[in-house]
C-alpha cells in the first residue's frame, strides 16, 4: 500500500485503495474488519444530497482512476530522479498543492473524510449490498465509522428480505449497541448521536480517538451475517401453544392438515380455511391469526354467504387478491379442493368480501366488520381453446401477482395437471366477474411434468415450482416461469441449481424471504445422506401411497445464486428443564405434512397444524427463530 501526504497536516496516511482492490470483499478486506462506528442520520438535505452525489459508483470509479494516475506520475518522477522520490513534510508549494487538488482521487477522499457524521451515516444506510458497505468502509474514515451504525445493518438485512421484512424484522432490538460518538462522547453520556458541540466531523473524530476507541460489533450486523451465511444452530425452535390454549371450546381450532392460509393487509394478519381431520372430518371454518397480538391465538370468523356456503374441503387454495379497477381493494379467493382422495373434487370459486362498502377484507376481519362469501360470474377468456376453464382439482398451487391469481397444477381421480392459469376479477354492474385465462397448456408446451402437492413461490415476478408428486412418483426438481417475460412470451425453464437439493417430497410448505425460498416438512422418498424420520403408523394417512420419509431440517434455495444452501436443523430453545412445553406438540417439529408455514414477527417462521410422521394430527402454532 502506498502512502500519501495529507494537504492540511502533512502527515502520511495509507492510501484508501490497494492495487488489487475491487470495491468489495474480493479486495482482501473482511466485512467486520471494514467497519468501525456509526450513528444516527440528520436532516441536512443539501449536504446529504451533495455527499450522496460524491459517493456514487461513478465517483468511486473516478477516485480509483485518479489514484492510478497519481501512481503513474509518481513512478515517472521516480525514474526522472534516479528512482528516488523525496517528499518534504513541510512543503507548502502552491503549485504542488494545485496539482494535488486537480487529482479527483485525493481531493475526493479529503472531502469525504470531512463529511458531517449524520450525512455519512445516511449515505451508508442507503447502500443495498454488503459489497457496497465494505467498499464504503475502505473509502474514508467517515464512511468506515458510519458502517458501525445499527441502522445500516438493519436496512441491509431488510433489503435482503424484501417485502417480508416489514413482517419479520422488529424496528429495534432490545440489545442494540448504543455506541457513543467517541470515548469523549461516552464520558458525556452520549448514545451514538451527534457530538455535543455539533461541529466535529467523523474523520476528525476518528483521527483523534482511533488509538483509544474500542467498538462492539453491531447486533444487527450479527443477524445479517446469520442470514447471509447460515451456520449450524442458526435456527431455533421457540415458543409453541397447545390445543388447550385455544379455548373457549366453541372456537377451538381442531387438529387438521391440508388446510390453507393467506396473509392479508400488511401481512400481519393470516386467514385460515378448511382442512381434513380425523377420519372423514372435513372443515369449512374460517379463522384469523393476528401476529401483532400479545398471544398467538386463532380467532374464528363467521362469514355470510350470498348463495351456498363453501363446502367442507381440503387441498384447495386460499389467495389474497384484488378487484381490477378498484384501487386499494382486497378480497380472498377460494378455489377447488376435495373431500378425499377419491371423491368430491371441485373447481368452484368463491370470493370472500368485506361488507358495507369496506374495500379490504383485512380491515373487516380485524375490526369486527361483516364478511360474505360471494359467487362470481365465471367467464373464459375468448382466446382459451374451446372456452376452457380450470378443471376440478385438488393439490394445486396459487400465488398473487399485481392483484391477479396465478394457478398451477393439481390432480383429480382421472388426471394430473401441469397447466398454468391467470384469474382476474372485475366488477360489472355491481356483480363480481371472474375471468380465467389459460397462460400455458402443459400438454402443448414444455414445462414441469404433471403433479400435485407442490409449492408455488413468487420471487419478484418469477414463479418457482418445487416438488409434488404424480401418483407415487415424487419430485424434487425446481421450475421457473418469468411472468413478465418480454413480449409476453411465457416459457418454463428447469431451474438447475448448485448444492444438494432436499429429498423428493409432497405436502411440504414454503415461504419467500427476499430472493430465498425456505421449505419445510412434507413426505416422500429418502435420498442418499438425507436425515429424517419414517412414518411410524403404517395404516395412517402419513403412509399413504408408500411415501413414508419425512426429511429433517429446513431447506433454503437462493434463487439469485442458483444454489441450495446446506439444510438447517433447528435446535431446541433452552426450557430450563421444562420439557412439557415441547413433548406433545412440537415433538414432531418439522416432521409433518400438509401444514402451513408463514413469516412471523421477530425473525421467526410460524408452522401451523399438519399431520405428524406418527400419524397424529396437529393444531399447534410453533415458532422457529431465524435470526
Amino acid at each position: 500500500m502506498r502512502r500519501r501526504r495529507t494537504r492540511r497536516t502533512g502527515r502520511e496516511t495509507p492510501s484508501v485503495m490497494d492495487d488489487d482492490d475491487d470495491g468489495g470483499f474480493g479486495g482482501g478486506v473482511s466485512l467486520e474488519d471494514a467497519v468501525v462506528e456509526g450513528g444516527s442520520a440528520g436532516d441536512d438535505d443539501a449536504g446529504r444530497a451533495e455527499a450522496a452525489r460524491r459517493s456514487t459508483p461513478r465517483t468511486r470509479a473516478r477516485t480509483r482512476a485518479g489514484e492510478e494516475r497519481r501512481r503513474r506520475r509518481l513512478g515517472e518522477k521516480e525514474e526522472e530522479e534516479g528512482g528516488v522520490m523525496m517528499m518534504d513534510a513541510g512543503d507548502d508549494d502552491d503549485d504542488d498543492d494545485d496539482a494535488m487538488d486537480a487529482d479527483d482521487g485525493d481531493d475526493g477522499v479529503d472531502r469525504l473524510s470531512a463529511l458531517p457524521r449524520d450525512v455519512a451515516v445516511e449515505i451508508v444506510r442507503r447502500l443495498e449490498s454488503e459489497r457496497d458497505v465494505a467498499a464504503a468502509a475502505m473509502t474514508c474514515t467517515a464512511f468506515r465509522s458510519a458502517t458501525r451504525c445499527e441502522g445500516v445493518w438493519r436496512n441491509l438485512l431488510a433489503s435482503k428480505l424484501g417485502a417480508e421484512a416489514a413482517v419479520v424484522l422488529p424496528k429495534r432490538l432490545s440489545d442494540e449497541v448504543a455506541h457513543p460518538s467517541s470515548p469523549r462522547g461516552a464520558a458525556r453520556g452520549g448514545l451514538g448521536g451527534a457530538f455535543d458541540d455539533g461541529e466535529e466531523t467523523m474523520g476528525e473524530c476518528q483521527r483523534r480517538d482511533a488509538s483509544s476507541a474500542v467498538w462492539e460489533t453491531p447486533k444487527w450486523m450479527l443477524k445479517y451475517q446469520r442470514w447471509h451465511n447460515p451456520t449450524k444452530g442458526t435456527l431455533t425452535w421457540s415458543a409453541s401453544t397447545t390445543e388447550e390454549s385455544l379455548e373457549p371450546a366453541e372456537t377451538k381450532y381442531a387438529a387438521r392438515y391440508l388446510h390453507r392460509c393467506t396473509a392479508v393487509g400488511d401481512k400481519s394478519k393470516i386467514l385460515f380455511f378448511g382442512g381434513q381431520g380425523h377420519g372423514s372430518d372435513f372443515y369449512n371454518d374460517l379463522h384469523v391469526l393476528d401476529l401483532d397480538a400479545k398471544e398467538l391465538r386463532l380467532k374464528q370468523l363467521y362469514a355470510k354467504s350470498s348463495q351456498e356456503p363453501p363446502f367442507p374441503r381440503c387441498s384447495g387454495t386460499l389467495t389474497s387478491m384484488a378487484v381490477t379497477g378498484m384501487p386499494n381493494s382486497e378480497v380472498v379467493a377460494l378455489f377447488g379442493g376435495s373431500q378425499g382422495f377419491f371423491e368430491g373434487f371441485s373447481n368452484s370459486l368463491l370470493i370472500l368480501c368485506a361488507d358495507d362498502g369496506v374495500l379490504r377484507v383485512s380491515d373487516a376481519a380485524t375490526d369486527g366488520g361483516g364478511l360474505t362469501w360471494r359467487e362470481p360470474i365465471i367467464r373464459a377468456n375468448p382466446l382459451n381453446p374451446e372456452g376452457r376453464i380450470p378443471a376440478a382439482r385438488w393439490g394445486h398451487s396459487a400465488v398473487a401477482l399485481n392483484g391477479k391469481l396465478i394457478l398451477f397444477g393439481g390432480s383429480n381421480t382421472t388426471h394430473c395437471f401441469n397447466d398454468t392459469w391467470l384469474l382476474e376479477l372485475v366488477l360489472e354492474e355491481g356483480r363480481l366477474v371472474a375471468v380465467w385465462t389459460l397462460l400455458l397448456d402443459g400438454e402443448r408446451s414444455a414445462g414441469p411434468p404433471p403433479r400435485a402437492g407442490q409449492t408455488a413461490c413468487l420471487v419478484k415476478s418469477c414463479l418457482y415450482i418445487f416438488g409434488g408428486c404424480h401418483v407415487s412418483e415424487v419430485f424434487n426438481d425446481v421450475w421457473k416461469l418469468d411472468l413478465t417475460a418480454p413480449g409476453g412470451f411465457l416459457r418454463w425453464e428447469e431451474f438447475k441449481c448448485r448444492g444438494t437439493p432436499p429429498a423428493p417430497r409432497v405436502g411440504h410448505a414454503a415461504v419467500v424471504l427476499g430472493d430465498r425460498i425456505i421449505l419445510s416438512g412434507g413426505r416422500g422418498s429418502a435420498t442418499r445422506g438425507a436425515i429424517g424420520k419414517y412414518a411410524t403408523d403404517k395404516d395412517s394417512l402419513a403412509s399413504m401411497q408408500g411415501l413414508t420419509f419425512f426429511q429433517s431440517g429446513f431447506a433454503m434455495l437462493d434463487t439469485s445464486s442458483r444454489k441450495w444452501l446446506p439444510i438447517q436443523h433447528a435446535v431446541m430453545e433452552d426450557t430450563d428443564g421444562d420439557t412439557n412445553s415441547c413433548d406433545r406438540v412440537t415433538h414432531v417439529r418439522e416432521h409433518r405434512t400438509g401444514h402451513a408455514m408463514m413469516p412471523a414477527r421477530n425473525g421467526c417462521l410460524l408452522l401451523i397444524g399438519g399431520l405428524g410422521y406418527d400419524g397424529v394430527f396437529q393444531n399447534d402454532l410453533s415458532l422457529v427463530s431465524m435470526f
